[in-house]
Formats: structure tokens, C-alpha cells, sequence
């Protein structure tokens, strides 16, 4: 950052003399009927709250906002797995030129979650960084660099606590023919903080890796404004590892959601996923989302285990095939002139997970209902 660029800024803190208060509200109530997603299919039903409040500090081409989310997800049938996310953080962002081709963000926050006693292992807390920084270099061609980091600390699993960055590029370009077009390219580097083994009761469930985790991952996507009131889009990303020495956990029983990041961490496979979507504006102020994606896993140093827990005679590894198809309609209610309008939405979707390995072959069906209200 040169010294003009950090001159602006400071006259851009400077200058913010508009403060405004903002809130907003989300409830979603529904039913899965595989909610710790493995062979077992066990269904519960679910409710999840969540508040946002910020306070926004704004002037001509430069703002800051600090806020607070909060979140809690309670289970009926399960209650044990009920758990509540706390977020507090400050972002910023200025525009370095008049006309607005350069724009700048930062922001830094921290996130803590809490869970109930029988699931108190899954608990972190976590600090978080990014800066980007977007430009026009050309018309209808934008240009974004940027970086993020974030280290969290699992308490009462100190070996899975680690440091993370990545650093992107990325460039979008928009036609008079409603096609846009986004290419990105991320780099990702994950460091584990501690090397000491796992506590006794959690000995059973321990899979280490040692050295560092690197990937590489490519991301391609193509919108179309096919109306005006109809938008097409597809995307292909690929994860490509580097480097692969991830920790994992392992869970026999099935009463552990296998796609928590304890479960599953991203750096211990590469895959390839397709995602199609197609939005459409409906009368009275509906609506309509039809979506799909197919992600195919390839996991780097995990053997495919029997249900037992013992890997098969020819030692392969674990490989996945997994396709999601969904539903959402939504409708705006405006309830007063002065606020925003209330946001009602119903969403269905169904997953199917193929695997070599059992424990991971499962259908899943969702079923929500749910409303937002923003002040």
C-alpha cells in the first residue's frame, strides 16, 4: 500500500460523519431426513434464528461498519447437536479515484461457536482477515486481487486448531448481451498450530497428518440475462491439491455430521463440481430458483473403510459422486413504505451421495420454510 493510497484512507475515516443503524432478522423452520448426512438416515426436524445489527459510518466514497451476527441452529429429534454462532467485526471499504474504478475493502472479525455438553469438542473460536482490492482494466473488464486469513483454535481439540491463507485473482467481464463472465484462480496454504496427540476419549477417532496443506483452486462462471426477468447461470470449479497432510476425524457410531470440516477438510481431496441455475421473476412479486450441482471427490491419503471400520483387500481409497437438486420460491411483502419489504421463502432440495465407501452412501431431503425482515 503506497503512502497515497494510505493518506485517502485516513482522510476517508476522517470524513465520516453519517452514522446509521441497521437490523435485520432471519427465521427458517424444516425438516431432513438424514440430518448427520451417512447411511444411517436418521431424520429431525430443525429451527434456525439468526440477527444481524450494524451501525454504518458513511461519506462520499468511503464507509466502515462495525456489527454483530448471531446465530442459533436447534434440533428436535437430536437436541444434543443444538449450537449457536457469536460474530463480531469491522469492515471497510473506498473508492481511491472519483470515479469510482478502484475500489478497496478490508475487514477483520471474530467468530466463536458454541455447542451443548455432549458436543462441546466441536466448539472454536476464530479470528478473520481479508483485503481485496477491485479496478477497471477496461471497460466492462474488472480486475480483483486479494488476500484472506484465519486461524481457529478447537479447544478441546488443540491438534485441529490451525492458520490458513489464501490469496486470489480474479476477473469479470460484462457484455451488452446480458452474458457475464467470471474467471478466478485461489491459492491456499493451511498450517496445523499444535502437534500434541488428541485427549484420550478422543483417541478412537484420530486420523493425523503431518507438513503443510496446499491446493490450488480454479473457478469458471458463465450468467446469461436470458429476459428480463429470467437469469441462466453455470460454473465449474476444480480443487487440485499441492500439498495434502490433513487431520481428520473418524466416526464409526454415525452420530457426527460427516461434513463438518473435522470430518471432511477440504485440503484432503481435489474434486471437480458443475452447478447450474436458473432464476426467474414470477408475478406478484415471486420469485423462482431451480438449481443443481455435481461434485465428484477424489480423496488424496483416505482409505475407503467397510462398516466396521477396516479397509477393503485392495486398499483403495475413497472416491465420491455426489448430486444436488433444489427448489426455492420467495416473495417480497411490503409491509410499510418506510422499511424493507418482508422476504418469505420456501426451499426443497434433495442430495444423493454415491461413495466406495458405505458409511457415505445416503440420500438426503430438505423441506424449509422461512422468512427474513430487514430495519
Amino acid at each position: 500500500m503506497n503512502a497515497k493510497m494510505l493518506f485517502s484512507m485516513i482522510l476517508a475515516l476522517a470524513a465520516l460523519t453519517f452514522g446509521q443503524v441497521g437490523f435485520s432478522i432471519d427465521a427458517e423452520g424444516g425438516y431432513a431426513s438424514n440430518i448427520f448426512a451417512n447411511y444411517r438416515q436418521l431424520p429431525d426436524y430443525y429451527q434456525n434464528f439468526q440477527g444481524y445489527l450494524n451501525y454504518d459510518a458513511l461519506s462520499e466514497g468511503a464507509g466502515l461498519r462495525a456489527f454483530y451476527q448471531g446465530a442459533a441452529t436447534l434440533f428436535e429429534n437430536y437436541d444434543a447437536r443444538s449450537y449457536s454462532l457469536h460474530q463480531v467485526g469491522l469492515s471497510f471499504y473506498n473508492y481511491i479515484n472519483e470515479s469510482e474504478q478502484q475500489k478497496l475493502n478490508l475487514g477483520i472479525n471474530a467468530t466463536m461457536r458454541l455447542h451443548r455438553e455432549e458436543y462441546q469438542w466441536y466448539e472454536y473460536k476464530q479470528g478473520y482477515f481479508f483485503a481485496n482490492y477491485k479496478t477497471a482494466l477496461r471497460p466492462q473488464l474488472y480486475g480483483y486481487i486479494g488476500v484472506n486469513s484465519r486461524v481457529r483454535a478447537y479447544d478441546n481439540l488443540r491438534p485441529y486448531s490451525y492458520l490458513q491463507h489464501v490469496a486470489f485473482l480474479r476477473l469479470s467481464s460484462f457484455f451488452n448481451s446480458g452474458t457475464s463472465l467470471i474467471a478466478e484462480l485461489d491459492f491456499m496454504h493451511k498450517d496445523y498450530l499444535h502437534d500434541e496427540a488428541t485427549p484420550g476419549e478422543f483417541a478412537e477417532l484420530q486420523t493425523d497428518g503431518d507438513g503443510q496443506n496446499q491446493q490450488l483452486i480454479g473457478i469458471l462462471r458463465v450468467a446469461q440475462a436470458v429476459t428480463l426477468k429470467t437469469g441462466l447461470s453455470a460454473q465449474l470449479t476444480v480443487r487440485r491439491n499441492l500439498t495434502s497432510s490433513v487431520r481428520y476425524l473418524i466416526d464409526a457410531e454415525g452420530y457426527y455430521y460427516s461434513d463438518e470440516e473435522l470430518f471432511d477438510d477440504p485440503f484432503g481431496y481435489e474434486a471437480e463440481q458443475f452447478d447450474i441455475a436458473l432464476k426467474q421473476k414470477l408475478p406478484w412479486k415471486i420469485q423462482v430458483e431451480l438449481a443443481g450441482a455435481y461434485l465428484m471427490k477424489h480423496y488424496s491419503n483416505r482409505l475407503a473403510l467397510d462398516l466396521d471400520g477396516y479397509p477393503f483387500i485392495d486398499l483403495r481409497l475413497r472416491g465420491d459422486q455426489r448430486f444436488i437438486g433444489q427448489i426455492s420460491l420467495s416473495k417480497a411483502w411490503h409491509v410499510s413504505r418506510s422499511i424493507a419489504p418482508m422476504i418469505f421463502s420456501i426451499d426443497l432440495s434433495f442430495t444423493r451421495n454415491d461413495s466406495n465407501d458405505p458409511y457415505y452412501i445416503y440420500n438426503t431431503r430438505y423441506f424449509s420454510v422461512g422468512f427474513s425482515q430487514s430495519f
